[in-house]
């Protein structure tokens, strides 16, 4: 295989085959390439929650000065929430999209007088999220707990099927001219006078651009060129239950420990929350942690008690993108010229799309849609030149 393109996007989850979707539509030539398969790794892996407002512990726990630096990126959150909408019209299959709203549910006097903080917060953000009592959220989610005295609600959030999205994005591509390499590992790269040269594991790739999206792999696939890119990833691990009656369209959180918990369409509860699992360090290879379900599955009792009666029928594990201020990485890279990166730390999911579209946006020569200075890599200092 010898290619020459203009755009060459390194992985294949949503961002990557978001960012060539759009590139074509454009009329770009772009080849997307991946190790695997499209959607094998983190994206595949992924829970699908549409995230719209700040997780609790980092409101609950970080400075005034990081909460205000993280400000701008709610009404991207917000924005990314209209682009799925957008392509779950867009696209040649159903995806499963669902927006019925998020709740974050309090048990104390103490987490419902924060999330008030948090809410007041967000709205100047743009957000639009309220408060609701006890007896609001039993009948707007008549499956929590009564342990739970009011709650956070916020419109914009809700739940995609993964598995199903991620294909569709990259089939849509692929329809609007991309053409995407399976089972095709970057080994080495080159900048040439003429843009990039790449050596992958079934030939070469001459390209004018390049898009780093590698989510997880991205601090890796940046150092073949010599980029000391902050962009990495850690393990989690999620839990499925036997399918039951289809009955909670929200995404659910939790003001205490770590949740997140949602339902299928097909039936099956879905609960997360990013608790920790562990890399094999002689392999690499993901391990699920004994000790991490039964917290993860104590919490979702706690917060929904009719879960107890359900099966457990699956626990995964897979890669959560990570930046040091939990910001994200979108645009052009320093000293590369028509080199950019997408990546987004912790929802990264929920923007893939919408940084995708971002990206397509810059490269293609138009204004984009959101200001990307939020993501300027210059802000870290180490994002240089080794």
């Amino acid at each position: 295989m010898d290619i020459e393109t203009d755009v060459l996007v390194v992985g294949g989850g949503v961002a990557g085959c978001s960012t060539a979707y759009y590139l074509a539509r454009e009329g770009v030539e772009v080849v997307l390439i991946d190790r695997g398969d499209v959607n094998a790794e983190a994206s595949g892996a992924n829970a699908g929650s549409i995230h719209a407002q700040m997780y609790y512990h980092n409101f609950n726990t970080r400075s005034a000065e990081w909460i205000a630096a993280f400000a701008p990126v709610l009404p991207l959150l917000k924005l990314s929430n209209e682009v799925w909408r957008e392509l779950a019209a867009e696209l040649d299959s159903d995806i499963e999209l669902v927006i019925a709203g998020g709740l974050m549910v309090a048990e104390t006097t103490e987490q419902l007088r924060l999330l008030e903080r948090k809410v007041a917060f967000e709205n100047a953000q743009g957000t639009e999220s309220t408060i609701i009592s006890a007896s609001e959220l039993a009948t707007l989610a008549p499956y929590i707990s009564d342990r739970m005295i009011g709650a956070e609600f916020c419109p914009y959030e809700g739940k995609v099927n993964p598995l199903l999205a991620t294909a569709a994005i990259a089939s849509a591509a692929e329809k609007s001219g991309a053409r995407i390499q399976r089972l095709t590992a970057l080994e080495a790269w080159a900048p040439t006078s003429k843009g990039f040269e790449a050596h992958t594991s079934r030939g070469r790739i001459l390209c004018r651009r390049a898009v780093i999206a590698a989510g997880g792999w991205c601090e890796s696939v940046a150092a073949l060129l010599g980029i000391r890119l902050p962009a990495w990833g850690r393990p989690v691990q999620l839990n499925a239950t036997e399918p039951t009656q289809y009955r909670i369209d929200h995404l659910v959180y939790s003001a205490g420990e770590k949740l997140s918990f949602k339902q299928a369409m097909s039936g099956n509860l879905i609960v997360g929350g990013g608790w920790p699992a562990t890399l094999d360090p002689a392999t690499g290879v993901q391990i699920a942690e004994h000790a991490m379900i039964e917290a993860n599955l104590w919490t979702a009792l706690q917060v929904v008690p009719d879960l107890a009666h359900l099966r457990l029928i699956r626990t995964w594990t897979g890669m959560v993108n990570q930046t040091p201020d939990a910001r994200p990485l979108i645009g052009p890279v320093p000293g590369f010229p028509g080199l950019y990166v997408n990546t987004f730390p912790g929802m990264g999911y929920t923007t893939g799309p919408c940084c995708g579209k971002l990206v397509a946006e810059a490269m293609c020569g138009k204004t984009p849609s959101f200001d990307m200075a939020i993501g300027a890599i210059e802000r870290f200092a180490d994002a240089e030149v080794s």
